[in-house]
C-alpha cells in the first residue's frame, strides 16, 4: 500500500476551509485526546471536508457522532506516531519531502495560473461578444515558410490599417476570407492555436473596435473588428408556434405568412400562448406544453430562431421568425443568470486545463528559464546523444554501459547556482511514461532535457514560493500526518496480519458456510469470426451435427477447440452469454450471438445446483476476509491501549448542544 492512500480521507484534502464565522461557538472543546484539544469549529470543518453521507443523511446526528469518534482515532494514532519519532525514520522523511515538493509545486501552479486564468474566464463569460473577422492564409506552397508567414502578417497588418481608416469590412473579407463569429463568450476557443489570444484580444476590444494586432492561428493570421458586446443569459426559456408552409409557391409562403401575423396579434392582445400554440402549432411535440421548449442556450436552436429569442425580455412576444421549418411566434418565458463562480468553477477549471493551461504553463516556465539565468549544455547534450544507440527505447538502453561515471555526471544545464547532470537526465527519461518507450533521437533527447528542466525549475520556485501562502503550512502538516498515520497503523496493525495457509485455512473451516457457489450452468461455445460462418454452423446443429465436433473443428479460441468447445461453470451474472444461458433447457443450443470479438453459439449442458466451494476455490476471498477481520481486532485493541495511555474525553452535552443550534 503507497504512502499515498491515507487511513482516512481528510487527510488527501488540498483546500483548507476558511475560519468559522462564529468563534466562540467554534472554540468551545468538544474532546479531549491527551493534551490535544478538539474543538466544535475544527470538527465542523473536518465534517464538511470529509464525512460522505449515509442511508441516514449526511447532517444526522448519529453520523457526526460516528465522525467525531474517528476524529479522536486519528488523533491518538497521531500521537502514537510522534510518540515514535516517526518522523525521523529516513524512509518517512524521505517521503514526507518528496511530497512536500510535489505538492508545492501543485499548489503554487494552482494558485498562480490555473486560478487566475479560471476566474478570469468565469468573469468574461458574464459577457457575449459579437465579431467579423478577416483571414489572412499562410500559403504551404513556398520552399521559404518563414517568408510566407512573414508576408501573411505583413497583409494583416495592412488590412488592419485599412479597417482603421474606415475602409468596408466586407470587401475586405470578399478578397481574403472571413465573415461573422456569431455570439461566443470565453473558454470556447482555448483548445485551438491562438485560442486565448484570441479571446484576449476580442474581450478588450469595444463594440466597433479593430484588433491592434492580428491573432496567428494553425493557418493563418485573423483580423478582428468587435461588432457587439451584452450580457450574457447561461440559457433561455421560450415559447413558440410554429406555422408551416404547406408548398413551395409564392402563394403558399404568403398563406403562412398570414396565419403566423394573425397569431401573434392575438398574442399581443392578451389572448393565452399556450391555448394559441395547442391550437395552432405545427410542432406537435412542444404544442401539448402550450409551446415551451424548455431552457437552451447558444447554439442549441437554428440562427433565426436563436437570435430573435435571445433579443427579447421576459414576457415579450416576437414573429414572425422565418427558419427552414417555417414560421415561429416565439415568447420569452424565463433567464437562467450566469451561475455563481463557485458552482461553475470546477466545469471552466476542466475546460481551461484541456484547453489553454499548457500554453501558459510553457510562458510560466520561460519566465522562470529567464528569472534563474538557465542555460542548457550544448557539449553534453551532443556528447549524450552521440554515445547513445539510437534504435533501442530509453527503457531500453543500459545508459551505465555507454557512458562513463564521467560523463553521467556532467551537466546539462545550470540555472540558480544548480544544476542538472546527465544521470538526472537519463532519470527521467526511464521514469516518464511517456517519454521511456520513445528512442533516443535528438529531438527526444531534446524532450527529456526539457521535462527535467521544467520539473526542476518548478520545483526550486515553488518550495520557496508555496510557504508564503497562509494556508500552505496547514495543508503539508496534513500531509505529513497522514504519512504517519500510514506508517503506524504498518507497524502496528497491517504488517501483524498474516496470511499463510496456516492461518487462512482454520478462518476458512470456522467459515466455511459463508462460501458458496449459487446455482451454476455448465457450458459449451461455439466461437467464430464471422456472422456467416456462425449462422452455417448453427443451421448444421439444427440438422443434428454433433456440437463437440463442430466445435473441435471450427472454434477460434484454441482452449475451447483443444476441449471440444467444453467452457465451463458460469454463474448467472457472469457474463451476457451466462445470463441467456439461464433462460434456456439442458442440452439446447442458442442462436448464434455476438459476443467480444466474434459470434458465439452456447450449450447448455447441465444446471449445478450450489455447492461449497474448496478451500483453494476461496482462498482470494478467504485472505480478503481474513485480513479485514484480523486487523479490525487488532485496530480495536490497538485504539484500547492508546485510550487508556493518552486518555479520551468526548464532551458530550457540549457536542450535542451545538449540534443542537446548526
Amino acid at each position: 500500500m503507497s504512502f499515498r492512500l491515507f487511513a482516512y480521507s481528510f487527510t488527501l484534502s488540498i483546500i483548507v476551509a476558511g475560519c468559522a464565522a462564529n468563534m466562540n461557538v467554534d472554540n468551545k472543546v468538544i474532546a479531549t485526546v491527551g493534551d490535544k484539544q478538539i474543538t466544535y469549529g475544527e470538527f465542523k470543518q473536518q465534517f464538511a471536508r470529509n464525512a460522505l453521507p449515509t442511508a441516514d443523511t449526511s447532517n444526522s446526528v448519529a453520523n457526526k457522532d460516528n465522525f467525531l469518534k474517528l476524529l479522536v482515532n486519528y488523533n491518538l494514532k497521531l500521537l502514537d506516531a510522534q510518540k515514535e519519532h516517526l518522523s525521523d525514520n529516513p524512509a518517512v522523511s524521505t517521503e514526507m519531502k518528496s511530497y512536500e515538493d510535489q505538492l508545492a509545486v501543485a499548489y503554487v501552479l494552482e494558485h498562480e495560473i490555473t486560478d487566475p486564468m479560471v476566474r478570469k474566464i468565469y468573469e468574461r463569460r458574464k459577457f457575449e461578444v459579437r465579431a467579423e473577422q478577416v483571414f489572412i492564409q499562410i500559403k504551404p506552397d513556398s520552399a521559404f515558410p518563414a517568408g510566407d508567414t512573414l508576408k501573411a502578417y505583413d497583409e494583416a497588418m495592412g488590412v488592419i490599417r485599412a479597417l482603421k481608416a474606415g475602409a468596408p469590412l466586407d470587401s475586405l473579407i470578399h478578397i481574403y476570407r472571413g465573415g461573422d463569429t456569431y455570439y461566443v463568450t470565453a473558454g470556447s476557443f482555448l483548445q485551438y492555436v491562438g485560442g486565448e489570444e484570441f479571446e484576449d484580444l476580442l474581450y478588450s476590444l469595444k463594440p466597433g473596435e479593430v484588433g491592434s494586432y492580428p491573432i496567428r492561428t494553425a493557418f493563418g493570421y485573423l483580423v478582428l473588428k468587435l461588432t457587439d458586446r451584452r450580457p450574457r443569459y447561461e440559457s433561455i426559456r421560450a415559447s413558440h408556434i410554429l406555422i408551416r408552409i404547406n408548398g413551395n409557391s409564392p402563394s403558399d409562403t404568403l398563406e403562412a405568412y398570414n396565419k403566423a401575423v394573425a397569431i401573434l396579434d392575438s398574442a399581443k392582445k392578451g389572448i393565452d400562448f399556450a391555448t394559441l400554440a395547442r391550437d395552432n402549432s405545427a410542432d406537435t411535440v412542444s404544442g401539448m406544453r402550450g409551446g415551451d421548449l424548455g431552457y437552451f442556450s447558444r447554439g442549441m436552436m437554428v440562427r433565426p430562431f436563436e437570435e430573435a429569442a435571445f433579443n427579447l425580455k421576459v414576457g415579450e412576444v416576437t414573429g414572425p421568425v422565418r427558419t427552414q421549418f417555417g414560421y415561429h411566434i416565439i415568447k420569452l418565458t424565463g433567464v437562467k443568470d450566469v451561475p455563481p463562480y463557485n458552482e461553475d468553477r470546477e466545469r471552466l477549471r476542466s475546460t481551461y486545463l484541456s484547453g489553454g493551461y499548457k500554453l501558459d504553463l510553457e510562458r510560466f516556465i520561460d519566465r522562470l528559464k529567464s528569472r534563474y539565468a538557465y542555460r542548457e549544455n550544448e557539449r553534453t547534450v551532443g556528447m549524450f546523444y552521440d554515445k547513445i544507440d539510437s534504435a533501442k527505447s530509453f527503457s531500453q538502453t543500459d545508459f551505465d554501459s555507454l557512458l562513463t561515471a564521467t560523463e553521467l555526471d556532467e551537466p546539462m544545464f545550470t540555472f540558480d547556482n544548480d544544476s542538472a547532470t546527465v544521470d538526472t537526465v537519463v532519470w527521467t527519461a526511464k521514469t516518464n511514461e511517456q517519454l521511456a518507450p520513445l528512442p533516443p533521437t535528438r529531438a527526444n533527447i531534446e524532450r527529456v532535457v526539457a521535462e527535467t528542466a521544467k520539473n526542476m525549475l518548478l520545483t526550486h520556485y515553488a518550495v520557496k514560493k508555496a510557504p508564503t501562502y497562509a494556508q500552505f503550512d496547514s495543508l503539508i502538516r496534513e500531509y505529513e500526518n497522514g504519512i504517519l498515520i500510514y506508517q503506524i497503523e504498518q507497524d502496528k496493525v497491517w504488517s501483524k496480519v498474516a496470511t499463510s495457509d496456516s492461518v487462512l485455512k482454520p478462518y476458512f473451516e470456522s467459515h466455511a458456510g459463508q462460501y458458496v457457489w449459487p446455482r451454476r450452468a455448465d457450458l459449451s461455445r461455439i466461437e467464430v469470426g464471422t456472422v456467416a460462418l456462425a449462422d452455417s454452423l448453427h443451421g448444421l446443429l439444427e440438422r443434428g451435427t454433433d456440437f463437440d465436433t463442430l466445435a473441435s473443428r471450427f472454434d477460434t479460441d484454441i482452449n475451447l477447440k483443444e476441449k471440444n468447445g467444453h467452457w465451463g461453470l458460469f454463474a448467472d451474472s457472469s457474463n451476457a452469454l451466462a445470463i441467456m444461458a439461464f433462460g434456456m433447457k439442458t442440452g439446447e443450443f442458442s442462436d448464434p450471438v455476438r459476443f467480444e470479438n466474434g459470434f458465439s453459439i452456447i450449450r447448455v449442458n447441465d444446471f449445478v445446483p450450489p455447492q461449497p466451494k474448496t478451500f483453494e476455490e476461496a482462498r482470494a476471498e478467504v485472505s480478503s476476509n481474513y485480513q479485514e477481520y484480523e486487523s479490525k481486532k487488532l485496530q480495536d485493541e490497538w485504539l484500547r491501549n492508546l485510550r487508556d495511555e493518552f486518555g479520551v474525553k468526548i464532551h458530550e452535552k457540549t457536542f450535542h448542544a451545538l449540534l443542537a443550534r446548526e
